[in-house]
C-alpha cells in the first residue's frame, strides 16, 4: 500500500521514539516499505544565542544526533535509512517527504496543550501543509 514511509522522530524522546520506530517496523513489514527515519535538530536562531556557544556546536550536535539516531534504530531492529537535518522541524520533513517522494509519514503526537491550538504543534503544521498522506499516532 505504501511504498515509502518517513518517520519524523526526536531522539531526546526516546519513548516516544521507540513507539514510532515499533510501529513503522510493522507498517513496514507488512506492507514491504522502504521506511526513512528523520530527526531534525532545531536552528540555533539569532547570533546572540549562537555566541554563547561553543565552536563546533553545531556539527557536534549533528554528530550526536546520528550517532543517537542509529542506536535507537538498531535496538528496533528496523531496516531504516537515517537523515540528521537542521531547521524548522515540519519545513525540514516536508522538503525531505518530497524529495523523496513518500507515500506516507509517520508522526507522534501528544495530546495538545493550548498553546498548541493557538500555534500550531509539528504534528498539526504537517497535517495541514504536507501533500504527503500523514498518520498520527497518539500517546
Amino acid at each position: 500500500m505504501f511504498k515509502k514511509i518517513l518517520v519524523p522522530v526526536d531522539v531526546s524522546l526516546p519513548g516516544e521514539t521507540r513507539k514510532l520506530l515499533t510501529h513503522a517496523k510493522a507498517l513496514g513489514s507488512q506492507w514491504g516499505s522502504d521506511i526513512h527515519v528523520v530527526c531534525v535538530i532545531p536552528n540555533v536562531g539569532m547570533p546572540i544565542v549562537g555566541s554563547y556557544l561553543s565552536d563546533g556546536f553545531e556539527k557536534s550536535a549533528h554528530s550526536e544526533t546520528e550517532i543517537e539516531l542509529t542506536r535507537q534504530i538498531e535496538e528496533i531492529g528496523v531496516t531504516a535509512k537515517s537523515y540528521v537535518l537542521q531547521g524548522t522541524v515540519y519545513d525540514r520533513v516536508i522538503a525531505l517527504a518530497n524529495t523523496l517522494d513518500v507515500d506516507l509519514i509517520l508522526i507522534g503526537a501528544h495530546q495538545p496543550e493550548l498553546k498548541d491550538y493557538l500555534l500550531g504543534s509539528n504534528a498539526a503544521r504537517l497535517v495541514r501543509h504536507s501533500a504527503k498522506s500523514v498518520l498520527v499516532l497518539r500517546d
